[in-house]
């Protein structure tokens, strides 16, 4: 009996290993590095936003030539009281006692970052899981798991309290991940990835709108800054005057004007519609695997390839439009008050 038994476990294991999470390991790293990239885009497209407007603000102030203060906190090298924190230190107009709002479109942004961290930190947490080499370090990683599970539950309740379903599905997770089953490691990794990602999905769902509207709104705010840029660093080489620019002069104005409308042709091509869209999808097609135990699937590293590409093309442009060179300032007219 003890003999059959023995033979019945390892049929029981060559079952289950033939949906190990070594065969999910490049889904999921492939996964990951596509939510990195959309991160990263996110990151860099927000610092963007708030250049421009910052840029937006100063040729406002010197059209009108508005009087200018620092406000006090300009004084102040050490935070001060309790939690410690420093006071304002900003370029304000005169009369003015704190530092300008952030406008819609920053705001806006600074509200999706939830989203954002939150998908970052369960990718990661995927990843960690997919490849934990021994038990302690998969007991960690399935912790960490859960708690980011838990996160992203969190955050698509802030971001539509009525979506009930998704945060339900996540929420029992923590108690099957916390059990630490007493089976070969392959298993664990597999049990711990069929046990959230499937049930995560609906709050991928929900996040992936919030990445569109974030994404697109960097892209409307980019683009619109690199046709300002393209029409100040062109109208220099339009004017019959160009002939008496010097050569290095000529070619600096020529180099940025190249420069920008490169940034600008990136961007306009990337669609940050599509790389949230895959990502669903992409996740989608990894939770139904997982779910159904079908194992390695070409239709899922179909699904992450296409996610990936995306999403680092978008990732690529919102770089070079963030990088593009800014246009001269204009100097003022002569007699101009």
């Amino acid at each position: 009996m003890k003999q059959v038994a023995a033979g019945l476990a390892i049929l029981a294991l060559s079952a289950i290993s033939a949906c190990s999470p070594y065969v999910f390991s490049p889904e999921i790293s492939g996964f990951a590095t596509g939510v990195t990239s959309l991160a990263s885009s996110y990151q860099t497209g927000r610092q963007a936003v708030s250049s421009i407007s910052e840029q937006e603000r100063q040729a406002a102030y010197a059209a009108a030539r508005k009087r200018l203060l620092l406000l006090p906190g300009c004084d102040q090298r050490d935070p001060s009281g309790t939690p410690p924190k420093f006071a304002d230190c900003a370029i304000v107009s005169f009369g003015d006692t704190g530092a300008p709002a952030p406008t819609a479109a920053e705001q806006a942004l600074a509200d999706a970052a939830p989203a954002f961290n939150a998908l970052k930190a369960y990718a990661d947490a995927l990843e960690a899981v997919s490849k934990a080499a021994d038990e302690k370090t998969l007991s960690t990683a399935t912790q960490s798991l859960a708690t980011a599970a838990g996160s992203l539950a969190g955050a698509v309740a802030k971001l539509d309290p009525a979506a009930k379903e998704a945060g339900a599905a996540i929420g029992p997770l923590t108690g099957v991940l916390g059990k630490g089953i007493a089976i070969y490691l392959d298993q664990r990794r597999y049990e711990a990835l069929r046990a959230t990602v499937p049930g995560v999905d609906p709050a991928v769902q929900i996040l992936g709108r919030t990445v569109t509207a974030a994404l697109l709104d960097i892209r409307a705010h980019q683009l619109g800054h690199l046709e300002q840029q393209m029409s100040a660093q062109a109208e220099p080489l339009e004017m019959a005057s160009v002939a008496r620019l010097t050569a290095r002069d000529y070619q600096e104005k020529l180099t940025a004007l190249t420069a920008t409308v490169a940034a600008f042709n990136l961007a306009r091509a990337a669609d940050p519609s599509q790389a949230a869209a895959s990502m669903v999808a992409a996740h989608a097609r990894l939770a139904t695997a997982l779910r159904d135990g079908t194992g390695e699937d070409a239709a899922v590293l179909e699904a992450i390839g296409g996610f990936v590409a995306a999403a680092e093309k978008v990732n690529t442009a919102t770089h070079a439009a963030a990088g593009a060179p800014a246009e001269e300032p204009h100097a003022p007219q002569a007699g101009a008050s």
